[in-house]
């Protein structure tokens, strides 16, 4: 780190280690242990900032139901759930409707739940105690289903048990079918059972008959002779929706539906299920049983308003939902140190799935954790890039996921550099090209917001093997990025291209892999120049121009104004491919219009769309991940109403309470009428976030250039806005930020106060002619840089700041203002071998600038520059003896008018 780097990392980090190192030394974490650390219980609560009230974290620890939102079968005092005061009672009867009771939590819930047992009993006949069956879901919709399974082995006729492939969405008491068609055999449920004892995995299912016809698993295709087709296996069906998780286990480890079957009063614990809104508790078999107190263990990471390092505000109260939600999707895709088997903590890609670190995602997660959290949120970014570089495979390539399939025996000796992988660990998936670029980058962009000078030395090395690795995939004869197979580029005969976030794979020159490489290759230059060495950023920097000019020249689609999809679909429109190209200035100069406008064909009132051949696997057509990047390019050209309105459609749905999906947190994607298409679609997803994001660096404005903020520029949009302000946290300080626009009356005001050490750049919305002042000096005025370097372009006027504080107004020029220009010569009388001294004053109403023109006897002798008070001082050159007449000419400027100031002057010749 910088030396000054570690005044702004304390005690938070202090409490991850400890944690991280309770969890390796073996101190267990068990449920309703909170890993969150809190302040100092004694610090006097200071008064709630307007902004606070958008903050979605739990206030303690321990979460409790919200409402109750639907009951079935005998349940008595259900509201006690929600209102804590007493206990509600299910009773499931042999034959009946189980008892269950559905609970909403209100947002997105990560961790344990938990209940106090009041009693329980079994049925009237003896018998076992009950079992509680607990499954939870990101979304009412998702908690039941219909069963649709297999048989995983014959079975005979005569069979009461069936061995089915999943145990999820059944139900005691409801139909199934085994078998379809007329040959399908119609039976109730009068039991199931995991293989496992818990969760949604494989298991068996009890009828209430005997089998009449034999059932079979799936069995292969035999090449004979005679030759055999391959036989399906029985599907096992039920249009009636039973208890069902949206969970992944095998991906994340955790989840899947829990199976309680208590023996008395005490404290209930289900297993971790990492990301929810609703549980739905059922009775599954005869008995009765009283609970109370259902509530969460939260395990995600807990962040009150004190915990915001950084926060945001403005006048939309919509646009502030977006920030706080962004900062709310990431804290839950935040693994605290020391759970799930593994010491450290990580920025997993989704809440309840995958539970793995991805590439893509820290694209976005790192920014956003470290301008919401700061130094926590640095913290999980480097834990999270660390696993990503121990799994660097030798040719350089990152994995998209280092971890991914924890709830997998990963023993293959090819699958990464640490094999074999224990269940638990997780494996490296080595996914795509670009995702290796993404995790580049990531290490890049961690080092710009941190200033963690020490690891950006130590990654050096791998950074730079992984750019040579991209490096292989760009033909050098067209300067583009071409379609050749990941694990051996020399591959002659590879045409399928590679895959990015839409995981379909794109074949021919994919414009956005070129546009990609590019922008990988001016972070790497910028990298070098701070950590490595100047001729290898000179390097970068020369292959990223001859990609931009390639890809200028030969993708750009003049007739529709817009960057094609690749050369293969040159008349297919994406928002990411065009988005990036308006981001990092592949438009050419005034096709910028045509691009905004040939985006919008793929609007929708949820979003946009991919475009044609992106569709991912599953049919969702709408990818927040990639419309993030068409945002980004609409502010990057300050179509900052186009990017509010893409926005809102696309996020806008997303925090709608009223929406039957609403976690609190953005979604990982939508079809085309803005819902999802599976359920184990997550809605708690960090590659959304990028509106909290760019509403930070975009439209507030502050956006890292130097490492850890060292050199910054401050460039708001402020769009229909009223006003903003918010803080941004750095390595030295905080720059705190308030602006407000008045867009009829041609004003804005602007005040910063950054760190003293540091410096940076200040653009604000300026017309050329606005007189622009900082603390009260004007820095531009009527056209001209007055001070600062000010430079005006593109509807802004910028110019230098050190750090410490501004005070930025911009104002109209007025109408122009009379002038006076008085003019004194002193001495009035002067000997021939002296120069008189000139004052010059030009009074008016307004604010006079310029220069005036000095003339004696008509004859130009000297121009002066006016000071900001209308003043100019100078000395007449030596003149011969006579009487002089003086005419100084003020011309005027956009706010005032012209004028003229008369003197004369005496010279005498020197007397004895």
């Amino acid at each position: 780190m910088h030396a000054h780097s570690r005044a702004r990392h304390g005690g938070r980090l202090i409490a991850l280690a400890t944690t991280a190192a309770l969890a390796v030394g073996g101190a267990l974490v068990t449920s309703g242990t909170s890993l969150v650390p809190t302040a100092d219980a004694a610090t006097p609560a200071a008064p709630e900032a307007s902004w606070e009230k958008y903050v979605l974290g739990p206030d303690s620890p321990q979460v409790y139901p919200v409402a109750v939102t639907e009951t079935r079968g005998d349940v008595s005092r259900a509201a006690a759930l929600v209102e804590r005061n007493g206990g509600v009672t299910l009773t499931t009867r042999p034959g009946e409707t189980p008892a269950s009771v559905l609970v909403d939590f209100g947002q997105e819930m990560s961790g344990p739940l938990f209940a106090d047992l009041v009693r329980t009993t079994a049925p009237a006949s003896g018998g076992a105690n009950p079992t509680l069956q607990v499954a939870t879901g990101e979304a009412r919709s998702f908690i039941r289903r219909p069963l649709a399974t297999t048989i995983t082995a014959d079975t005979p006729t005569g069979a009461t048990t069936i061995p089915v492939a999943s145990t999820n969405n059944i139900e005691v008491n409801s139909t199934i079918v085994i078998g379809s068609g007329d040959s399908g055999q119609s039976r109730k449920v009068v039991a199931f059972a995991p293989t496992a004892g818990t969760g949604n995995g494989a298991g068996t299912i009890t009828l209430d008959a005997a089998l009449t016809a034999p059932v079979f698993r799936s069995a292969p295709a035999q090449p004979g002779p005679p030759p055999v087709p391959a036989v399906p296996a029985t599907p096992v069906t039920s249009s009636a929706e039973g208890p069902s998780s949206d969970e992944n286990p095998g991906q994340a480890l955790v989840g899947g539906n829990d199976l309680l079957t208590p023996t008395g009063p005490g404290r209930l614990d289900t297993g971790v299920h990492p990301g929810f809104r609703f549980a739905l508790l059922t009775l599954t078999t005869p008995g009765t049983m009283t609970i109370r107190d259902l509530g969460v263990d939260f395990q995600a990471y807990r962040a009150t308003a004190k915990d915001y390092k950084g926060w945001f505000e403005s006048s939309d109260d919509e646009l502030n939902r977006l920030w706080y939600a962004g900062a709310y999707t990431l804290q839950t895709n935040l693994k605290l140190p020391g759970l799930r088997g593994l010491p450290d903590g990580r920025i997993y890609d989704g809440a309840k799935r995958d539970g793995s670190i991805w590439t893509g995602d820290l694209i976005i997660q790192g920014p956003t954790a470290i301008n919401t959290l700061g130094d926590v949120g640095e913290q999980y970014v480097k834990w999270s890039l660390e696993e990503l570089l121990r799994e660097q495979r030798a040719d350089g390539h990152i994995p998209g996921s280092p971890d991914f399939n924890k709830g997998r025996l990963n023993t293959n000796p090819t699958s990464g550099p640490n094999a074999p992988y224990a269940v638990g660990q997780g494996a490296p998936l080595y996914y795509s090209v670009n995702y290796s670029g993404y995790g580049a980058r990531s290490i890049i962009d961690y080092y710009r917001y941190s200033g963690d000078d020490d690891y950006a030395r130590q990654t050096l090395a791998q950074v730079e093997k992984a750019v040579a690795y991209n490096q292989a995939f760009l033909d050098t004869d067209r300067n583009l990025i071409a379609p050749r197979n990941p694990s051996n580029p020399s591959d002659p005969n590879y045409t399928r291209g590679d895959r990015d976030y839409f995981q379909s794979y794109q074949p021919g020159y994919y414009t956005k892999y070129s546009i990609d490489y590019y922008i990988l290759l001016r972070e790497m230059a910028w990298y070098e120049r701070q950590v490595g060495t100047a001729a290898k950023a000179a390097e970068y920097d020369a292959t990223a121009d001859r990609i931009k000019q390639a890809v200028t020249s030969t993708l750009w689609n003049q007739k529709g104004g817009f960057f094609s999809l690749s050369d293969l679909k040159p008349d297919v429109i994406a928002g990411d491919v065009n988005g990036l190209a308006l981001q990092y200035g592949f438009v050419p100069k005034g096709q910028e219009p045509r691009v905004l406008e040939a985006l919008k064909v793929n609007w929708n009132p949820y979003g946009a769309t991919m475009g044609e051949g992106l569709i991912d696997p599953t049919g969702h057509t709408i990818e927040p991940f990639g419309i993030g990047m068409e945002t980004g390019g609409r502010l990057a050209v300050n179509d900052t109403a186009g990017a509010f309105d893409l926005m809102r459609r696309t996020w806008g749905t997303m925090i709608d309470p009223a929406n039957p999906l609403y976690t609190g947190a953005f979604w990982e994607f939508k079809n085309s009428t803005g819902g999802v298409n599976r359920t184990t679609a997550s809605l708690a997803h960090g590659w959304a976030a990028s509106p909290t994001v760019q509403l930070t660096e975009s439209v507030l404005g502050v956006r890292p250039v130097g490492p850890g903020y060292s050199t910054w520029t401050i460039k708001p949009h402020p769009g229909d806005l009223a006003f903003s302000r918010g803080v941004v946290p750095t390595e030295t300080g905080t720059i705190d930020t308030s602006w407000t626009s008045d867009k009829a009356a041609g004003t804005f005001e602007m005040k910063v106060t950054s760190p003293a050490s540091t410096s940076g750049t200040v653009a604000v919305p300026a017309n050329a002619d606005s007189v622009v002042r900082v603390n009260g000096q004007r820095v531009w005025v009527a056209g001209k840089s007055r001070a600062r370097n000010a430079t005006s372009a593109d509807g802004y006027v910028t110019f230098d700041a050190a750090g410490g504080a501004l005070d930025i107004s911009v104002s109209p020029q007025k109408k122009k203002a009379a002038t006076k220009v008085t003019v004194k010569v002193k001495p009035g009388k002067v000997l021939a071998s002296q120069r008189a001294s000139l004052r010059i004053k030009v009074r008016s109403t307004g604010e006079p600038s310029g220069k005036v023109k000095v003339r004696v006897d008509g004859r130009l002798v000297k121009r002066l520059e006016l000071d900001d008070s209308g003043r100019a001082t100078g000395r007449l050159p030596r003149l011969k003896s006579g009487k002089h007449k003086v005419v100084v000419i003020y011309s005027g400027d956009s706010a005032t008018t012209g004028s003229r100031g008369k003197a004369t002057v005496k010279v005498v010749r020197r007397t004895r």
